[in-house]
């Protein structure tokens, strides 16, 4: 479960923010929301960042991406930072080419007993165009707070890039081999992963395994995801219709995957195209998901990555989750995966839109509100901050200004030069 985030100097976002996942202690709130680590912590299994177009929500979704990207990224790529940073680092004057700097808590392992506590990894990184500066790793076992390694670059500029490299007691995994073996633009946590280093390889599977952004647009992408997942779960496409039915699409009554051979669709199990079965009392009609409409691809894509999240741990993080869906669903939607979710899985979104603010659908801690403020920079405020009375209306509260994160509209008149 990721538990919080820190950023700054990385795209809209200048000084340090954060969007924290741990619950606050107030029993006034949904218990039923949160996953209880230990008797200090406890995670919220939903949450969201809510503002108006442009102000930065999104910018917490690419902040995890950056971060998985980089400690992802293959030994044969030879310079992943500036693929994965190019334009994102901060463009005021005072930080232009500073380091970008990330700082991410995530439940690593389960408490077994009080012998042995849960498990919460706390991954540091500081990383510019050509460079990552620093890369840190500390395990919490309960309260206690241990260094797992430090690897931070000399400060001079003029000189080749070296680094200070430190390992914690409890660290397992090749040090000196592995230390001379990662150059300035790769992370330390992919190679010693690599090499089989146990600590680094529990870190690794966490960003590849658990943390999952789903695609953002309907398009080709989302159609290998959907794809993928059904070859891999073919019982799916049962669930996945069920899925359509509770949501009153009644019209849908097969599901194939298959592959193009010679112009025409062949049904295989590791296609990449899929087809929707659309019946009537009379007729079946075969559609292609590039002719679907776009709020069936994005409810196909939401779908099946909740339905691994109810089998397995997952952290799911949607950028526009909101994007083409009704209301109504967005509400529905919202409450299947609370209801569902496997232990230890979260739903983290950013959208515009509104409706995540009914009462009763997040918890009060669970949600964030973006903004600008005098210069421009994205700031992340939580709807905890605001004192609601009993009978408050959070979003008829949000809509008439009370929390801020609201657009503000001016006339506009096109003039036409050209006339």
């Amino acid at each position: 479960m990721l538990i919080d985030i820190t950023m700054a100097n990385f795209r809209s976002i200048k000084e340090p923010q954060t969007i924290s996942f741990a619950a606050l202690k107030d029993k006034r709130m949904d218990q039923d929301k949160v996953q209880i680590v230990s008797e200090k912590l406890k995670v919220l299994r939903t949450a969201a960042v809510i503002g108006p177009n442009g102000v930065g929500k999104s910018t917490v979704v690419r902040a995890m991406e950056t971060v998985k990207g980089i400690v992802t990224a293959e030994a044969s790529d030879e310079n992943p930072l500036k693929r994965i940073l190019a334009g994102s680092l901060f463009a005021y004057n005072d930080v232009k080419n500073q380091p970008a700097e990330f700082t991410v808590r995530f439940l690593l392992r389960e408490a077994v007993s009080e012998e042995e506590p849960e498990v919460v990894a706390t991954y540091i990184l500081k990383a510019d165009l050509d460079h990552i500066w620093e890369e840190k790793l500390y395990y919490n076992f309960g309260t206690s707070r241990k260094l797992m390694f430090d690897r931070t670059a000399n400060a001079s500029l003029d000189e080749e890039v070296s680094y200070k490299v430190r390992w914690g007691k409890l660290y397992r995994g090749d040090k000196k081999r592995n230390e001379k073996a990662v150059d300035c633009r790769h992370s330390y946590v992919k190679n010693a992963a690599d090499k089989g280093g146990e600590t680094c390889s529990e870190v690794y599977k966490w960003f590849t395994e658990v943390l999952d952004i789903l695609p953002m647009g309907v398009g080709t992408s989302s159609e290998r995801y959907v794809a993928s997942m059904l070859n891999a779960h073919p019982s799916w496409k049962e669930q996945l219709i069920n899925f359509f039915w509770s949501m009153d699409v009644t019209d849908i009554r097969d599901i194939r995957v298959g592959s193009n051979k010679d112009g025409k669709f062949v049904q295989s199990n590791d296609g990449d195209m899929v087809f929707f079965v659309h019946t009537n009392s009379k007729a079946a009609m075969f559609s292609p998901y590039g002719k679907e409409s776009l709020s069936m691809k994005r409810l196909s894509l939401l779908a099946l990555a909740f339905f691994e999240a109810f089998t397995k741990p997952k952290v799911l993080i949607v950028d526009d989750y909101g994007m083409f869906l009704h209301p109504e669903v967005l509400i529905y939607l919202t409450s299947v995966f609370s209801n569902g979710c496997k232990r230890a899985s979260q739903l983290f979104a950013a959208d515009c839109n509104p409706t995540l603010l009914e009462d009763g659908l997040l918890r009060r801690d669970g949600i964030y509100f973006a903004e600008k403020d005098s210069v421009g920079s994205t700031v992340y405020y939580p709807l905890s901050n605001f004192r609601i009375g009993a009978g408050g209306r959070t979003r008829a509260m949000y809509e008439s200004g009370a929390f801020g994160a609201l657009p503000i509209t001016s006339e506009f008149r096109f003039v036409n030069e050209e006339a």
